[in-house]
């Protein structure tokens, strides 16, 4: 018995999970667990490969397994149509009107003739579309107890991406989900347990809650048809939409050990089976004419029939990914000991705690991980149980799907990295053509919202001209500069960034426009998405944040191509640019104001904070960087915003980054607290975007792991800074694996506040600068060398 007990935990250990439900009750470090089923798809553990994901949720013995895909969209209209006004002619009348004060009709002039537009083109919404489930996986124990028994259990593993049901039967059955990497399907296993076989009834049904109109849509007949077909061995789903050609068919091969499988009505029949193995993948269409069933039932057909085989290969790639950086708090014992419930209950009650820390540390990194496929994870990653998400569950570009992707790079992540820019880069012809119709000039003109097909430019109305947000570009291609910088890629820099960079150039010289002060100016202008006091629009004149873009788009530009050492003939003129746009503002209270002219008045009571981009995601003000009136500033700025308290998590998260940045530890603190003891944070450690529960918004937990990254490292070419903002309330640690500019890699330990130790690995040769309270010291690197830092 014991020999055969050790075989089973060695064989757990290769396939990255555990077998019996009695040998889960102590598992390892990186799995979440509970005793409770999760009631709601909002509680349920995820898993994810980038492309298809789960949500498993429901009664134990009637269990729903929601999956999704991240092509799966409703459309207002036609995915191919070429939807982007022409109103480039009436920008010098929007000029004028702003400059007489006017900003209401400016906005109106564009906004009506923009709209005008499409319903010419047959585009008449403007919340383009709505990502949405793609089906549910319905499990149902026929001979099973109807109350859950005391050795129920669910999990997820971090480390090698399955979520487990122990006791799903309402005995000691097993459930096993994951969304294989390097098969791309989902794999649903289920054994019996206690001598007993499993009865089950399986079916693919449409997920509940389509129905109603819902932002400019019709649920109800959002599909031309949707059918759900059995055959032995065999469930399948098509659905075609109503609006677009598209459409998409789901493919389960079923596979039992033992026992008999016969067609029912809604599915396939189950008995006397030791144990079943599912195999499904979904299959997006551009037409759903064109189905693809016959071909994806073949692959599925040659693939093992074996829960290990299709396991390990998974787990191996997913788990280098995960394990490549590891926050470690000393929590290893409170991971096996305490339910997720518990550690929620104690957040709440205490405020931030050391085993919160780990976990939401790791689940930032493995949302990102499971995420990140085609697209980067837009508001609610590639999940979502319902028809109506908040925002239409957008790529929204003016904060969210920033923070989403700002752990990428720095955490280890590459492939995460890579996703977020070639995602960019297909979406680069809309968004040119954004540019070019809507304002009449070259280079990059981002949508806030957009097909992820295309990136036109579609969602605007009176009050939200985002046809004239001059900084959007700017803002979501930076994340390509950090990309390159951190991993030391010149190769990527010369080909991949800079030639964005100097688009972006060429767009404000188009766009600038020179004043009698002989400055260059931004008209109009966007502070996403706040409205000065007096105007019904946000439109405006040189918001803070669009000059501090298009400081940084030049400044970038000269010090990539000094890098590189590339002789750019232009070089003198975009220096001419960088010497003549306006200086940032500082207004009657001592802060950085959101807006340069100073006839906007400064409206503090808002969850965005625009203006304080130079202090993050930028780098041009910081607590030892930039003129000494423009930090403190900017340190008055975010008092000020501070302040005003904003109800949103990632509010809340943005604050926290840019006060690590100005090295106020107190912010960082009282918003980690505000977080903490909000409910923004569900059963399945992915968080709400609202207090109470209230919307489904990876944002938050998505940007916490770069805001740990940030208080205990900051990095820039040629220095960094070590424990800028870690206060000594918290947990003594390590952290191993962060990237640096540069490409190296630095693991850290502390204690009480202070630094115990530092590695540095180095991955290329060069004079590091390293700040430490006060201190500093210089460190020659030579490629390949590690190096322990002490002060």
């Amino acid at each position: 018995m014991k020999t055969k007990r050790i075989l089973t935990w060695l064989w757990a250990i290769i396939c990255g999970t555990y077998a019996l439900a009695s040998e889960t009750e102590n598992s390892e470090r990186w799995t979440i667990w509970s005793s409770s089923p999760a009631s709601r798809w909002e509680d349920a553990f995820v898993t994810g490969n980038g492309r298809h994901g789960t949500m498993v949720w429901g009664n134990p013995i009637d269990e729903h397994i929601t999956c999704v895909h991240e092509e799966l969209f409703i459309r207002g209209w036609d995915r191919h149509l070429k939807t982007v006004p022409s109103t480039a002619s009436l920008l010098p009348e929007v000029r004028r009107l702003i400059n007489k004060r006017e900003n209401n009709e400016a906005d109106s002039l564009i906004t009506t003739e923009a709209e005008r537009q499409m319903q010419e083109m047959g585009a008449s919404q403007r919340w383009p579309l709505i990502p949405h489930p793609a089906f549910d996986l319905h499990i149902q124990h026929l001979n099973a107890s109807p109350k859950t028994t005391n050795t129920y259990r669910r999990q997820l593993n971090m480390k090698n991406g399955v979520t487990s049901v122990f006791g799903c039967d309402g005995n000691q059955g097993i459930e096993e989900v994951f969304s294989s990497r390097a098969q791309n399907v989902n794999v649903i296993h289920l054994k019996a347990g206690n001598g007993k076989k499993l009865h089950i009834l399986l079916s693919l049904e449409e997920t509940p809650g389509r129905k109603g109109v819902y932002l400019e849509h019709n649920l109800d007949s959002a599909f031309l048809f949707t059918e759900s077909k059995a055959e032995p061995g065999w469930l399948t789903y098509r659905a075609a939409y109503q609006k677009d050609p598209g459409g998409y068919e789901g493919v389960a091969r079923v596979i039992p050990k033992g026992g008999s499988m016969r067609r029912q009505a809604k599915g396939l029949e189950i008995t006397e089976a030791e144990e079943v193995l599912i195999l499904l993948r979904i299959s997006p269409q551009e037409n759903w004419k064109n189905s693809t069933l016959s071909a994806v039932k073949k692959e599925l057909a040659d693939m093992p029939a074996s829960y290990s085989q299709l396991l390990v290969p998974h787990a191996k790639v997913h788990g280098e990914m995960f394990l490549r950086m590891q926050l470690d708090l000393g929590q290893a014992d409170r991971w096996k000991n305490t339910p997720i419930e518990q550690m929620l209950s104690d957040i709440y009650q205490k405020g931030m705690t050391p085993l919160f820390m780990e976990q939401i540390h790791a689940m930032g990194r493995y949302l990102l991980i499971s995420s990140c496929g085609k697209y980067p994870p837009p508001l609610q990653g590639i999940w979502g149980g319902g028809w109506k998400p908040a925002w239409i569950g957008g790529f929204v570009w003016d904060s969210n799907i920033n923070l989403a992707i700002s752990a990428a790079a720095m955490s280890n992540l590459p492939e995460c990295a890579e996703s977020y820019c070639k995602y960019v880069e297909h979406l680069l012809p809309g968004w040119h053509l954004n540019a070019t119709n809507y304002l009449g000039c070259r280079g990059f003109l981002v949508a806030h919202y957009n097909d992820p097909a295309n990136g036109y430019l579609t969602h605007f109305g009176q009050s939200f001209p985002w046809m004239c947000w001059a900084g959007g570009a700017g803002w979501n291609i930076r994340p390509f500069y950090e990309y390159a910088m951190l991993m030391d890629d010149d190769t990527m820099l010369k080909k991949r960034v800079l030639p964005l960079y100097r688009e972006m150039a060429n767009f404000y010289e188009d766009f600038l426009v020179m004043e009698k002060d002989s400055l260059y100016h931004i008209l109009p202008s966007i502070s996403p998405e706040n409205a000065a006091y007096g105007t019904n629009t946000w439109l405006s004149r040189d918001a803070t944040m669009d000059v501090a873009i298009a400081r940084e788009v030049f400044s970038l530009l000269l010090e990539m191509e000094q890098k590189l050492g590339v002789i750019d003939k232009d070089d003198k003129k975009w220096q001419h640019y960088l010497n003549h746009l306006p200086n940032y503002r500082i207004n009657q209270d001592g802060a950085l104001a959101e807006w340069v002219d100073p006839s906007y008045p400064d409206v503090y009571n808002h969850r965005h904070l625009s203006h304080l981009y130079p202090v993050f995601p930028g780098s041009q003000i910081r607590k030892d960087k930039g003129e000494p009136q423009l930090r403190e500033a900017a340190k008055k700025a975010l008092d000020k915003r501070f302040e005003f308290d904003t109800s949103s998590a990632h509010g809340l998260i943005h604050v926290a980054l840019q006060a690590a940045r100005l090295g106020d530890l107190d912010k960082i603190k009282t918003n980690l607290d505000r977080f903490s003891r909000r409910h923004y944070v569900y059963n399945s450690l992915v968080t709400s975007h609202d207090p109470e529960h209230q919307v489904y918004n990876l944002d938050a937990v998505l940007s916490l792991p770069r805001l740990f990254m940030e208080m205990l490292v900051y990095t820039e070419p040629g220095k960094i800074e070590l424990l800028p903002a870690w206060s000594e309330e918290y947990a003594d640690g390590k952290l191993t694996g962060i990237r640096l500019y540069g490409g190296h890699l630095l693991n850290l330990e502390w204690k009480a506040g202070n630094l115990t130790e530092a590695q540095l690995k180095a991955f290329k040769s060069e004079t590091l600068q390293i700040h430490y309270q006060g201190k500093k010291k210089s460190l020659q690197l030579r490629k390949g060398e590690t190096y322990q830092i002490k002060f």
